[in-house]
């Protein structure tokens, strides 16, 4: 009876261990991934195309392997702060496309204004 009671006990301690460390593996996913979050935040204004592509490829990290690991011990909670922090990675790559279509009308306009004042120089000389 006192082997049966030990093998509980060691059961339980072991259970509740592993617990504790899915719990802090999870706490530190989610503070990571609000870092790297804050980080493209901070940054993208400057950011590239490749700076784009790199961030990206870190977000499929944050989303797949990583979150997979920790899934189960998120809460719901957690996965609606964890999808908050996609959704704004989101928002901050669509800012940069909108900048860079605005970038790209202001210089097709820059263009076609030269354009025309070439054309009517051109005529008034002729």
């Amino acid at each position: 009876m006192r082997i049966l009671l030990l093998c509980f006990c060691a059961f339980f301690l072991l259970h509740c261990s592993e617990r504790q460390r899915m719990e802090n593996r999870k706490d530190a996913y989610i503070r990571s991934f609000n870092k790297f979050i804050e980080r493209v935040e901070k940054n993208a204004p400057g950011f590239t195309k490749a700076d784009w592509e790199t961030a990206d490829e870190e977000l499929d990290q944050w989303t797949g392997i990583k979150r997979h690991d920790i899934q189960e011990a998120l809460t719901n909670e957690d996965e609606a702060f964890v999808n908050e922090l996609e959704s704004r990675f989101e928002t901050a790559y669509a800012q940069y496309l909108k900048q860079r279509i605005l970038n790209g009308i202001k210089e097709t306009v820059k263009d076609a204004k030269k354009e025309i004042r070439e054309g009517v120089e051109d005529l008034i000389e002729k």
